[in-house]
């Protein structure tokens, strides 16, 4: 006759049984740890393919020159983005969309894009030169003149914000600062000098340039 030390439980305890309830805690914070990143990673990946999307469709609608469903894609681009969490600064589709504003002459919302691309990026010129762009379409030339002469400081180097700059002191009745504007944009590019050639405002300047 056998021993009872020696014998083997029929039902030994299960590995759930064995766990203590600090284990068990443990155990489930991290299973929802888990499921709450993959949520966030599907959120984020959805919104962020919906933004690509719109913005590709936004882009090609303003290359056919469709300018107001060019809009409307941008803005939802951008409402997408704002739901990506993580990533939601994107200079370049508020750009656009501002210059998508202003190819249909709706000059305010123009205005305000570039504004924020402005205060997303600081660093990048275009903000500033579309910004007087805008101001010199809706015909503030001293808007434009002080946007010019503040993003100069900055950015001294760049043609195109000579050039708005010229365009501005013109507008005003500044001759002799606007030949001295266009000036130094046609001396940073020489191709300036035939779009001056076209430009009403600078019409009667380019003549004078040295």
């Amino acid at each position: 006759m056998t021993s009872n030390e020696n014998q083997v439980p029929e039902n030994p305890p299960t590995e759930e049984e064995n766990q203590t309830p600090g284990n068990r805690a443990f155990r489930i914070v991290c299973m929802t740890f888990c499921l709450a990143v993959t949520v966030l990673f599907l959120w984020v990946w959805h919104h962020q393919t919906q933004f690509n999307d719109h913005y590709r469709k936004a882009t090609f609608l303003m290359r056919n020159g469709e300018a107001e469903q060019a809009i409307e894609a941008y803005q939802k681009a951008i409402k997408n983005k704002t739901r990506t969490i993580f990533f939601t600064k994107e200079p370049s589709v508020y750009n656009n969309l501002g210059q998508a504003h202003l190819y249909a002459e709706e000059y305010a919302e123009a205005i305000a894009n570039f504004e924020r691309v402005i205060k997303m990026a600081p660093d990048i010129v275009e903000g500033y030169i579309n910004l007087t762009t805008a101001y010199l379409r809706q015909d503030l030339p001293a808007d434009a003149r002080t946007s010019c002469l503040h993003a100069l400081e900055t950015f001294p180097k760049t043609a195109l914000l000579h050039y708005n700059l010229a365009c501005a002191y013109a507008l005003e009745g500044e001759s002799q600062k606007a030949v001295a504007s266009l000036t130094q944009a046609v001396n940073l590019n020489p191709e300036l000098k035939a779009f001056a050639q076209q430009e009403d405002a600078l019409k009667g300047i380019v003549p004078k340039l040295p």
